[in-house]
């Protein structure tokens, strides 16, 4: 067998020759694993649902993001009144979804089984599966009636904190019941001002708060508690 001879007519030893066969085929094999260690870059396997058909002026609605502390159920049922005009399109639904999540829920979607989900329910299921924690220690009514005023706390920021706590209680609170409970938690002198109330709109009541708060700022209403 001839010896191989290079464009500047040096001739390359069998060693050589064979040395760099080697290093060429090193070569190919590090740059196919070195694709492998990153999986599949084809967009049909990367995305949860394919052939998603986005309809002519579709916008995706405003979502509260989920971030996996609060009831999952909850959740899915802002999400679907949002998508109401779509409840049938089940890979729009799949596909909009991601846009409702934030933080440690968004790596989860993105680390769901492609042939794990075909439908809207597979999805759908799959999230209550993994954040039901959520509902077994979602807060009761038992809850509202322990909460408290803080002292550094206004009025209005101790409504809201009170009313967010509500909004997951299961079954909900009635209008009726919520004031109710809502009032009940309050000290003097708001419960002296508030417990003949007739009002069953949230709002109003957080109104009032903030105007007995005043008064007690300058002087004109008493606080027994300072």
């Amino acid at each position: 067998m001839s010896t191989p001879i290079t464009e500047s007519g040096k001739k390359i030893s069998e060693e050589q020759v064979s040395r760099k066969r080697l290093e060429f085929l090193e070569e190919r094999l590090r740059a196919i694993e070195g694709a492998d260690m990153y999986g599949s870059i084809d967009a049909t396997q990367l995305c949860l649902i394919s052939d998603v058909v986005i309809p002519p002026k579709f916008k995706t609605p405003d979502f509260e993001k989920y971030n996996g502390t609060t009831c999952p159920k909850s959740h899915l049922v802002m999400y679907c009144r949002k998508m109401s005009a779509y409840a049938h399109d089940d890979k729009l639904l799949i596909h909009c979804f991601q846009d409702s999540l934030v933080g440690p829920t968004s790596r989860w979607y993105m680390q769901l089984d492609v042939s794990q989900v075909h439908r809207w329910k597979d999805l759908a299921d799959s999230f209550l599966k993994q954040y039901k924690y959520n509902i077994d220690t979602a807060p009761d009514r038992l809850d509202l009636q322990r909460m408290e005023k803080k002292n550094a706390e206004t009025f209005k920021e101790y409504a809201h904190r009170w009313r967010e706590l509500a909004a997951q209680v299961q079954p909900p609170l009635t209008d009726k019941e919520l004031m109710t409970m809502f009032i009940n938690t309050i000290r003097a002198p708001y419960y002296d001002r508030m417990v003949g109330s007739a009002s069953t709109n949230f709002s109003d009541v957080i109104t009032i708060g903030e105007r007995i708060e005043f008064g007690v700022k300058n002087g004109r209403i008493s606080d027994p508690t300072s």
